[in-house]
């Protein structure tokens, strides 16, 4: 009977009868965990961003050839812009969103990318400007919306073939590959080196301006956190019935707890050694419960601390190369032809590569900094993933919601974000777990090695390196080589706990079914 009548009432439009809140009936676990991760998630969201804008505000300013007090007058004012935009924004209305549904929302997107193009010119060179202003702004210019698909292919290959043949003709002419020098770069220069003869150099700094518009982002992303408060919570249902997911959770969490908190679980600095022969080499004693190095170092404080960079590497490079990938595969996938031949030749470039010895090539040539060894296991990591996501976006680009949204006129980047990009979200996330992996592993093999920074601050490969060169292993000095051998053992097989049960959630095909 009740059924019939809420029957009548949608035919007859009468909103239904609301359904009673479920929350009540929900495990007290799952909502700490919800409010928890809602927690780190607005917590830390600002903490990276603020990191992110440091070290990228300081590699403008050393292009632009300020001091360091002027330099750090800039940074800080561009920060407390940004801040002072976020507290209006969320003072206009909670958490942003009336302001996000108006035009301010547009113009504040379009003001993003006007930065990022500015960054281009004036940072990296004038080409990568060309080619992104070309991508993002005229790719489909509204006069030629009405144009057939192979008119506007001959029109996007013709501008791309211009601006690439001309980037090979001046890298020829202008290396002296030829025998000489016909004319300085001007494409492959950015603007702020063309304009630094005449003192302009410090232009670039309009490149810092980026930062405003991604701080008044943050309410918008608070928001999508909460929004996806439901998902959050069935996903957490459905995990933490997985015994191997909780297991790799605890792995994980023990050794980020261990990286947070190393300064006050490491009884000594990484860097405290001694001079006296009697400190060197000691063995595992209530002192030094892994013993000391050649330096007099504690390798148990070491350890403890080579876990922050391990987790950093991990972490950076593994989302750069993730991301990267995303890109190239949704780009290929979705527009297909000329532009997914191009794309996907230079992945198989890549992919043909011998990935260890082009790392230490690129370290040995470039510097053995820790940016550099992010650099390099990102640009050689995302090949796998750009793979993966383009075969999901040929499959997805074919369905009926996405024809249906080209029917009605809706364009190409709003199809890709709002459509294909959501659905491709399972598969990043399996790939980020897995790029951790494989970015800790690369970064431990660079370092064992000896091409990482290996008098700086220890990672567990820088470790195993000057247990390699103590001669450890044949000492049988089992306490300088196995710690943190062990710790690369766990993480791995954390991350790739987690991975596994994670992609049983969020694929039903793997999901167990409920006895």
């Amino acid at each position: 009977m009740n059924r019939k009548i809420e029957n009548t009432e949608q035919e007859q439009g009468i909103p239904s009868t609301p359904e009673i809140d479920k929350d009540s009936s929900k495990p007290l676990h799952v909502r700490i965990v919800f409010f928890g991760t809602i927690f780190l998630l607005v917590l830390t969201t600002p903490l990276l961003l603020d990191v992110f804008f440091s070290s990228f505000g300081m590699w403008i300013v050393n292009i632009a050839g300020l001091d360091y007090y002027l330099s750090l007058i800039v940074v800080t004012s561009i920060r407390v812009l940004g801040v002072v935009l976020l507290i209006m924004i969320i003072w206009g209305g909670f958490l942003g969103a009336p302001v996000y549904y108006r035009r301010f929302g547009s113009i504040l997107t379009k003001f993003l990318l006007i930065c990022i193009g500015l960054i281009l010119l004036f940072c990296i060179n004038l080409a990568f400007s060309l080619i992104y202003i070309f991508l993002i702004f005229l790719w489909t210019p509204k006069p030629f919306i009405h144009w057939p698909k192979k008119k506007l292919l001959i029109y996007r290959g013709v501008i791309l073939g211009t601006l690439l043949i001309g980037i090979i003709v001046e890298s020829i002419v202008s290396s002296g590959i030829i025998g000489s020098i016909l004319f300085p770069p001007i494409l492959t220069n950015s603007l702020s080196n063309l304009l630094r003869p005449y003192g302009l150099a410090p232009i670039c700094l309009i490149g810092l301006v980026i930062f405003i518009p991604i701080y008044a982002l943050l309410p918008r992303i608070w928001r999508s956190f909460w929004n996806a408060r439901i998902r959050i919570e069935n996903f957490w249902i459905e995990y933490s019935r997985d015994f191997m997911g909780i297991l790799g959770l605890i792995l994980i969490g023990s050794i980020i707890i261990l990286a947070v908190f190393a300064p006050w679980i490491a009884p000594y600095h990484w860097s405290q050694g001694s001079l006296n022969l009697e400190d060197l080499y000691l063995p595992p004693s209530p002192l030094h419960i892994l013993g000391t190095n050649a330096r007099g170092e504690d390798i148990f404080s070491r350890v403890i601390y080579g876990s922050q960079i391990s987790l950093i590497v991990g972490f950076t490079a593994s989302v750069i190369a993730v991301t990267l990938g995303t890109l190239v595969g949704l780009i290929a996938g979705y527009f297909g032809g000329i532009v997914d031949s191009v794309l996907m030749r230079v992945t198989d470039v890549f992919l043909s590569l011998p990935t260890l010895p082009l790392m230490l090539i690129f370290l040995q040539l470039f510097g053995q900094g820790l940016h550099n060894v992010i650099i390099v296991i990102a640009i050689l990591g995302w090949t796998g993933t750009a793979r993966m996501v383009r075969s999901e976006t040929l499959s997805l680009r074919e369905r009926p919601l996405t024809e249906a949204a080209h029917a009605i006129g809706a364009k190409d980047s709003y199809i890709i974000v709002k459509h294909i990009l959501p659905n491709t979200l399972p598969l990043i996330l399996a790939n980020v777990i897995l790029g951790v992996v494989n970015a800790i592993l690369a970064e431990a093999g660079i370092t064992f090695l000896g091409f990482g920074d290996i008098h700086g601050e220890p990672s567990w490969g820088i470790v195993l390196h000057w247990a390699t060169r103590g001669a450890a292993l044949v000492s049988g000095a089992w306490w300088w080589f196995i710690p943190p051998g062990v710790l690369i053992l766990v993480t791995t097989l954390g991350f790739a706990f987690i991975s596994h049960s994670a992609d049983k959630v969020v694929n039903p095909r793997l999901r167990r079914r409920r006895k």
